[in-house]
């Protein structure tokens, strides 16, 4: 059958004139307290001598320089055990009592809050207690603060303790001497705490990190310091451990491959000039290699220390470059085809030598892509190291945040990050333990930054499998060192992304333990090219490389494509293997629901392996359909942020087609890919919801509903026409995880199946927005922005007699819709 070209089509979207969403709740509060007035005088009793701390804490903050205005002191509130600790929606720019950070514990612990208190609002504090002492249970109205006191155990002055929110086994402690911090501060404060560290004799390392109302600064230093710069800057947020990127994989020497270098290297033809560029960032790359040289002129080789090697400090960058350019060398090194490159390559080292002090992971990356686009270039960013010494729990850190925010790029000309899922480290001494894969690496979760919302997460599988070998991991199941994110306790988003080969493992003779060898690895260039100018390399940085190289190569077919579209075609056209789906059948077998089942196969896999025949064009029974758009999510109105509209897409359908095909099994695939700005404080916050600016989420028009009430099952205000009834919907029925899972993070992906008849109908979709932190500001440049978004739909059934593209192709004529460029088929 042969193959089109996508339809891609702008102004599709229809915005509604107003805009409120369905849905609505109750929030379960604390169980009554026996006696409250004996529970007010204990608070009472701790939030006095908490209180009585300020006055002398203020003082010492007049000496350093800190504004009257500006003087306060961090407290901390524990919980009662068993019971949330009601925070409200206090926010770090809240006047009064500002929440600097909420930590939910487990068991009987109390959770525990840090709050920035100032003098005036400690004393409207204590004011408001003594109301809720007084409060008699017939008047309706509760008193201020009622539900903090309600279920608040006890106020203390904060430590440094409190304030931390990384992973406690990561606190330094007293008597281990000056280590790296993360230092979060008020983003008005930075110049006031960089002065205060300097009298303190406190070490700052690199630059900071800008967000939304917060910095981020990197010092060296010791406990005590950090408690020091605490008391008397009164800015200092909350603080974690430093990070820094590291490499990881694993190499073996490719002897028997050596001499196909130069078979390879003459059947190579360079891109044209000025074509996309992969952006690797790493320990540099070897631009004389001659693999690599035709896509790599040493002028393009940066790094972000001037004394640091371009040329690749340790190898790793190198063997990404060619698996970014050429794939698994394996695959095609017996072929004498011409392998014609369409795509070209830069390098960032990002990572310090062995001898260098290491850069924090954020000023790393933005001093990096500040580099690479002094020359304006389309290009797609490949990150396949982590940061180790980041949380691993899911939440969002400094790293994770920067790629979110270079990816944002203030809405306009956003940026693809592909980023690697992190490994399970293993050596000669410690090597590869069985029993982890038996349980797919779930205790191994997925590192940093490969949590981020807006980057494209890159796992491993394998198809290598060997018939002379025993290997490990089954065809098409999980490679053995790729982490996973089943096992997070913090869950922005559905990760990883995708999945591509990263090798895999023969089990040693003892049983317990299993290794890589040659034949489960994929090949690649090698730094020393002279003496061995091809290696092997497997892991989650090999999928990476591979991720990127075809974003790249979609950038150059399709370069009216944006960031986020680009994202949304590698998950769009990834699909589960055999062996994935068999997790979901393990899951069914041990009673999940279908949404349950599945949600284990998303947390491993990701949406699966791409695709790359859908990935670079439709056919006729495999109709891909690409609308980029935007939104105005929220408006100011009477004073208040509220949602402003939604958009509404009467889809160019195959009806007829279809319809023809009456009783036969469709597949409907539907990818929303949007960017969002971070606030990476919002975590701490506990409010998950308000870490992206603005949140998007689909809905499909039901069979038996207009476009009308399709419309109104989404948006209350949206109009009803005339004899319009508004029965129930088709819900989530068909769908792969449905729309209570779909909607984590800025990339929506799911999966409907059915008969094709029913699917006819199905020919709406709605995009809507829900809150973000955005909907917390008045600002103008918040509540005023636009939100350029992507919406993918994709229908593929198995018959061979049918042309989907030619119906729709006839309907954007028809109704004179805007392509992006000529529906044609491919090779014409």
């Amino acid at each position: 059958m042969q193959d089109y070209r996508h339809i891609h089509l702008r102004g599709v979207g229809v915005a509604s004139e107003k805009f409120q969403p369905r849905g609505g709740g109750s929030k379960e509060r604390p169980r009554p307290v026996a006696d409250r007035q004996e529970h007010a005088r204990k608070l009472r009793e701790a939030l006095s001598k908490a209180v009585s701390e300020l006055s002398a804490i203020r003082t010492e903050q007049a000496r350093y320089g800190v504004p009257a205005s500006a003087r306060g002191m961090p407290m901390a509130v524990e919980g009662r055990p068993d019971e949330d600790l009601e925070v409200g929606d206090l926010k770090l720019e809240s006047r009064g009592l500002q929440l600097l950070s909420v930590q939910r514990k487990k068991g009987n612990e109390g959770d525990l809050a840090v709050f920035f208190v100032k003098a005036g609002s400690a004393r409207s504090l204590l004011a408001a207690l003594d109301k809720y002492e007084e409060w008699d249970e017939d008047d309706e109205r509760r008193p201020q603060r009622f539900w903090l006191f309600e279920s608040a155990d006890d106020f203390r002055a904060a430590t440094v303790e409190d304030l931390w929110t990384d992973a406690s086994d990561r606190l330094p402690g007293r008597g281990e001497g000056k280590v790296q911090w993360e230092v979060w501060v008020r983003g008005s404060s930075v110049d006031q705490v960089l002065k205060i560290a300097n009298r303190l004799e406190i070490a700052i390392n690199g630059s900071t990190e800008d967000f939304v109302d917060l910095a981020v600064v990197n010092v060296t230093a010791d406990h005590d310091q950090v408690a020091a710069l605490v008391r008397a800057s009164a800015s200092v947020v909350e603080l974690r451990g430093a990070s820094n990127f590291a490499a990881d994989y694993q190499e073996l020497d490719p002897e028997e491959r050596i001499l196909s270098l130069e078979t390879i290297v003459g059947r190579v033809v360079g891109a044209p000039t000025g074509s996309v560029r992969t952006t690797i960032l790493d320990t540099g790359v070897n631009p004389s290699h001659p693999l690599l040289a035709p896509a790599l002129p040493a002028q393009r080789c940066y790094t972000i220390r001037p004394d640091w090697d371009a040329n690749d400090h340790d190898g790793h960058g190198t063997k990404m470059a060619g698996v970014v350019l050429y794939g698994d060398l394996e695959e095609i090194v017996d072929d004498p085809s011409p392998l014609h490159l369409t795509t070209e390559i830069e390098s960032v080292v990002v990572t310090a030598p062995s001898s260098m002090a290491p850069v924090p992971a954020h000023v790393a990356l933005r001093e990096a892509v500040d580099i690479a686009e002094q020359e304006p270039h389309a290009r797609v960013y490949c990150l396949a190291a982590t940061a180790p010494g980041d949380s691993d729990d899911g939440r969002q850190t400094s790293t994770s945040a920067a790629i979110d925010k270079l990816a944002w790029n203030d809405g306009n000309a956003t940026r693809l990050f592909c980023v690697a899922a992190g490994n399970v480290r293993t050596s000669a001494f410690d090597p590869y333990q069985i029993s982890y894969y038996e349980a797919r690496n779930e205790d191994h979760r997925l590192e940093s930054p490969g949590q981020a919302l807006n980057a494209l997460t890159v796992g491993a599988a394998t198809q290598k499998c060997p018939e002379d070998q025993t290997v490990l991991a089954p065809a098409g199941d999980l490679c053995p060192t790729s982490r996973t994110a089943q096992q997070w306790e913090m869950r922005y988003a559905n990760k990883p992304d995708i999945v591509l080969e990263g090798g895999n493992h023969v089990i040693d003779d003892d049983g317990e333990s299993s290794r890589p060898v040659p034949a489960t690895m994929v090949l690649t260039t090698g730094k020393d090219f002279l003496w061995k100018p091809l290696v092997w390399v497997a892991d989650t940085s090999a999928a990476t490389a591979r991720a990127a190289g075809m974003a790249t190569r979609l950038a150059a077919d399709y370069p009216n494509f944006r960031a986020e579209t680009l994202r949304g075609m590698m998950v769009h056209s990834a699909r589960w293997t055999e062996a994935m789906e068999g997790r979901f059948r393990t899951g069914k077998r041990k009673g999940l629901s279908d949404a349950d089942a599945w949600l284990n196969v998303l947390h491993c896999f990701g949406w699966g392996v791409p695709t790359e025949e859908r990935l670079f064009a439709s056919a006729g029974n495999a109709l891909t359909l690409i609308m980029e758009d935007e939104m105005h999510p929220y408006t100011l109105s009477d004073g208040r942020v509220r949602l402003r509209e939604m958009k509404y897409f009467r889809l160019p359908w195959p009806t007829e087609e279809l319809r023809r095909l009456n009783q036969e099994d469709v597949e409907l695939r539907c990818t929303l890919s949007y960017f969002a700005e971070p606030d990476p404080h919002a975590g701490s916050r506990h409010r998950l919801d308000r870490y992206a600016s603005h949140r998007l989420r689909f809905d499909l028009k039901s069979p038996d509903d207009s476009h009308a009430e399709a419309q109104r099952r989404v948006n209350m205000l949206a109009e009803i026409e005339e004899g319009d009834s508004l029965a129930p919907g088709a819900g989530d029925r068909g769908w792969c995880i449905g729309s209570r899972y779909r909607g984590r993070g800025t990339l929506h992906h799911d999966v409907w199946k059915g008969k094709a008849y029913e699917l006819a109908q199905r020919d709406g979709i709605a995009v809507y927005p829900v809150r973000g932190w955005w909907a917390d500001r008045k600002e103008p440049q918040y509540y005023g922005a636009s939100a350029p978004f992507s919406l993918i739909v994709s229908i593929s059934t198995r018959s061979e007699n049918v042309d989907l593209v030619a119906e729709v192709t006839a309907q954007i004529a028809a109704r004179n819709l805007t392509l992006v460029e000529n529906v044609a088929e491919v090779g014409v």
